[in-house]
């Protein structure tokens, strides 16, 4: 204990020596893989000098990486620093003593989305790139605009259901979340369930698509069931949207929209 405080406290005593930074000069820390993604997309001048370690080396390269310690955010000197509300609350407010600490909601509705936007485009500057993904979501749910009933799901038989961000999703292309029958947010879906409703379309998140070569872990074995893999055949049903799309659904929600949409058109 002794010997990280005298740590901290040598860290602390060399950034306050450290040359004074350019007057106006930005540096951003992200907090979040997700908000990391983001940042990245909109940022032009190369204000995004740290993100987590969450990211593959081939992903979002020329990056500095941090470990999620107060010595090592701080170590990038940042101007402003961009947290969610599910970062830790005891080094959140450590950093808010040192530098700008922008905390964001995580949207489960639309009005929470709008507010996200709303905070992005404040804290960044970039209106008009923050604008833009509203515009290209609100297209993409248009064109999938339908009244089909469908359900996602998750390894160990989990789903979005009502109040989630997915089900806010659903509703605005008209769409009929049926997991929002078994509660809210996150759920859990048994195997009956999913079978007796026959949804239009079963949208799996967090899987291979290779039906074949699945493991048969606990998380998984359920997919095995013989009426189950007689959806995996029918190809117009069951559709498989990339981790790396479902894994930030507010920051990547016009593609995970737009991949439904790409089942959509093969089927017809």
């Amino acid at each position: 204990m002794l010997f990280k405080f005298i740590a901290l406290s040598a860290l602390l005593i060399a950034l306050v020596t450290l040359p004074a930074q350019a007057e106006n000069e930005k540096r951003w820390v992200s907090l979040n893989q997700c908000i990391d993604i983001a940042l990245a997309r909109w940022s032009e001048h190369g204000e995004l000098i740290g993100i987590t370690r969450l990211h593959k080396e081939h992903e979002l390269s020329g990056i500095k990486r941090h470990n999620g310690t107060l010595e090592s955010i701080l170590s990038l000197r940042p101007t402003k620093v961009f947290a969610t509300e599910f970062n830790q609350p005891r080094l959140v407010e450590a950093l808010k003593n040192y530098v700008d600490v922008v905390v964001l909601p995580q949207p489960r509705n639309w009005k929470a989305y709008e507010q996200w936007l709303s905070i992005m485009s404040a804290q960044t500057g970039y209106s008009e790139k923050v604008e833009q993904h509203k515009n290209k979501l609100q297209i993409a749910l248009k064109s999938q605009a339908d009244s089909q009933s469908a359900i996602v799901i998750m390894p160990n038989q989990y789903s979005w259901g009502k109040g989630s961000w997915t089900d806010t999703m659903f509703g605005k292309m008209g769409w009929q979340n049926l997991a929002s029958t078994a509660g809210y947010d996150l759920v859990s879906i048994d195997l009956e369930q999913l079978i007796s409703w026959q949804p239009d379309m079963v949208i799996m998140e967090g899987f291979t698509d290779d039906a074949e070569s699945a493991d048969f872990a606990l998380a998984n074995i359920w997919r095995h069931h013989p009426v189950v893999r007689r959806w995996m055949e029918e190809q117009d049903k069951v559709h498989f949207i990339p981790h790396e799309t479902s894994s930030c659904p507010v920051v990547n929600a016009t593609r995970y929209v737009e991949a439904l949409g790409h089942r959509r058109r093969n089927r017809e």
